[in-house]
């Protein structure tokens, strides 16, 4: 009785720890979004990213580049992102 329970309390973990195969994974990609407007990079809009926290919290840009927070990419022009590491 003893190994039943040891066997089961072991592999408990194990199922808890399995991932959903419906919610995307903290690492997926994202693909690139589109362009709202006809510019990707609007230059009027690029600041001082120097002010923005440094807090990871990857964008993809429109221009297929991954910002580290969506401060970076606002600072930078992008006029377009989605939350997340771009593919590519």
């Amino acid at each position: 009785m003893k190994k039943i329970f040891l066997v089961v309390t072991l592999y408990i973990p194990f199922l808890s720890c399995e991932k959903s195969k419906n919610l995307p994974a903290p690492y997926d990609c994202v693909s690139t979004p589109l362009v709202q407007s006809s510019t990707c990079i609007d230059s009027n809009l690029i600041g001082n990213s120097d002010e923005c926290i440094e807090s990871y919290d990857p964008v993809c840009g429109c221009d297929g580049i991954t910002y580290g927070n969506y401060c970076v990419a606002d600072s930078s022009g992008v006029t377009s992102y989605v939350y997340g590491e771009c593919c590519d």
